[in-house]
């Protein structure tokens, strides 16, 4: 039997199959987050991901999934939850064990056991912890709407922000102004106003990676901007810690894993501080952690004689 892993996002829904402790297959599909999208459209990218792992839907023991519309600091998964997860029920035949994204990197990080920070950076940012009682606290994921800090959304519209800035002569020159025009195929900015407002439902956290490419060049703009999601990562990062009395801190997402600008940032205002940290790039990817969690899930649901619901744990 397999168990299925599924870590959902903001961007993309990664899916893995384990059996016997080894990753047999993997698979990708787009946004499951039914917060911003249709459920209909969620629901399609989670099974799609599910289809795409090539094994016979018979044979799956359980699913976990690590969901992006969960937020561990309210009691219930909510109304969207509930409904999101009777069409799924509709559609698998084995048990789901569901809890936030950002706790399912935790397990990754813990393993389920001890005290731990996650924080995690992708397109957007937050940070969860986790005390000895197992008493868990979040810090940001507030979403993009109030700024989403710290996230590739919040450092995109930083640099949109500061390349329309330079482009009406407030602000000093930036390369951002010309990278924001190449990245949205326009000869001048001013063209940029259609693009933002021309189409609905416009993605700009793909130019994070702008932002950072012109930070590496050395444009001072797009550093301070990196520096600035760093202060509020790291910001989180020591609340958290402070608060669960651990100085172990697992760093995830694309931001703070590949931009070295952000991490550096990063790593050395925590450690200023706080003085001990052990920040650590955890080896357990979160799907991996979700298809854990369910495993250990479906484990205490035989123990007390009730496996086989489909669980929305929160």
């Amino acid at each position: 039997m397999y168990f299925v892993g599924i870590d959902g996002g903001g961007t993309k829904t990664r899916a893995s199959a384990y059996r016997g402790g080894a990753m047999i297959s993997s698979s990708t599909a787009g946004p499951m987050n039914y917060n911003f999208i249709p459920d209909s459209e969620a629901l399609e990218n989670l099974i799609s991901a599910v289809r795409g792992l090539r094994i016979p839907m018979d044979e799956i023991a359980a699913v976990g999934i690590g969901d992006p519309s969960i937020d561990d600091s309210l009691s219930g998964s909510g109304e969207g939850a509930s409904r999101f997860y009777d069409s799924l029920r509709r559609e698998l035949s084995c048990p789901v064990y569901v809890h936030s994204d950002a706790y399912m990197s935790l397990i990754g990080l813990t393993g389920g056991d001890g005290p731990g920070v996650s924080v995690i950076s992708g397109t957007g940012a937050m940070a969860i912890a986790c005390r000895e009682s197992g008493e868990v606290r979040v810090a940001g994921g507030w979403g993009r709407l109030t700024g989403d800090e710290g996230g590739g959304y919040y450092i995109a519209l930083g640099g949109i922000k500061a390349a329309l800035r330079a482009a009406d002569g407030i602000s000093p020159k930036t390369a951002l102004t010309d990278a924001l025009m190449s990245y949205f195929g326009v000869s001048e900015p001013r063209k940029l106003i259609n693009v933002f407002y021309g189409a609905e439902g416009l993605e700009i956290a793909g130019f994070s990676a702008e932002v950072a490419a012109c930070a590496e060049s050395g444009d001072a703009a797009a550093k301070e901007i990196l520096k600035k999601a760093a202060r509020y990562l790291s910001s989180y990062a020591v609340t958290l810690a402070q608060w669960c009395g651990s100085g172990r801190i697992g760093i995830y997402g694309s931001v703070l894993r590949k931009n070295m600008i952000v991490r550096e940032e990063f790593e050395s205002l925590v450690r200023q501080r706080l003085g001990k940290a052990e920040i650590i790039l955890p080896t357990v990817p979160p799907e991996e952690a979700a298809a854990r969690y369910a495993s250990r899930m479906l484990d205490e649901d035989a123990k007390r004689n009730r496996g086989g619901d489909i669980t929305a744990s929160s």
